[in-house]
């Protein structure tokens, strides 16, 4: 059994088919209790973190098989709003089956909202899009970076959603898929760069701003074979090329 870490992603090689892949999240004092900095209904706690690694192990090409929350406060009714967040968040995923566990704090009374997620997935090893950029391509970057309070919690069309991320893993032409998170598309870029051992070269100009917080992973970056840059950008909204990856 081989285990590895490639950027926020444990991956663990079961047999010669079957890798499991494993990808967390947490999140503190964003809620609506006393000591919460920014106010958010519990909902959209459990939705926003439980997007973070859901996204991150969807877009290494495998299947959700579990996810846990570890809600570090009472059931009734923080936990189970909560609960219900992730539960929304999967149905949007269209994840059906799967395992959901977890534990709440029932021992003490807490003054602020505090949440961790794990997801576990396996791959078929020759599905698995990580350290996958075959040749030299081009990276697009999908979604409008937002954080915090800029995000619209009812719907945002803005964001990158699971329908463009389904379609990427279906088209031959895409290569690798990585979340954006706080360090924005420039570090994910250059992360991607360096695990496949390309050389990164920048756009001159972008449409988005390549060095902000993209939050709850509100966009992603996409590794493309050049011949499907062009569907791509006519196809998914919200997508812009960043950079392009060379052998030299």
């Amino acid at each position: 059994m081989e285990v590895r870490k490639i950027r926020d992603l444990s991956l663990i090689t079961l047999d010669e088919k079957m890798t499991m892949v494993i990808a967390c999240d947490s999140c503190g004092s964003v809620g609506i209790k006393d000591g919460d900095i920014l106010k958010v209904p519990p909902f959209y706690v459990g939705k926003l973190i439980s997007r973070v690694a859901l996204l991150e192990v969807i877009c290494a090409g495998a299947e959700i098989i579990t996810l846990t929350d570890t809600v570090c406060n009472e059931m009734n009714t923080t936990g189970e709003e909560i609960i219900k967040g992730i539960k929304h968040e999967l149905s949007l995923a269209g994840i059906k089956d799967v395992v959901l566990t977890g534990s709440t704090e029932e021992n003490f009374s807490t003054v602020s909202t505090g949440l961790g997620i794990t997801v576990i997935g396996i791959a078929e090893n020759n599905k698995l899009k990580v350290k996958n950029v075959k040749n030299e391509a081009v990276c697009i970057s999908i979604g409008i970076p937002k954080v915090g309070d800029e995000i619209n919690l009812e719907e945002d069309s803005e964001i990158v959603d699971y329908s463009s991320i389904y379609k990427l893993l279906n088209n031959n032409l895409v290569y690798e898929i990585v979340p954006v998170g706080s360090k924005g598309i420039a570090y994910e870029c250059k992360q991607l760069a360096e695990s496949n051992r390309l050389k990164l070269y920048f756009e001159e100009q972008f449409k988005v701003d390549i060095n902000k917080s993209s939050g709850p992973s509100t966009s992603i970056i996409t590794a493309v074979d050049s011949n499907g840059v062009k569907n791509i950008l006519e196809s998914i909204p919200n997508s812009n090329i960043i950079a392009h990856l060379k052998k030299n």
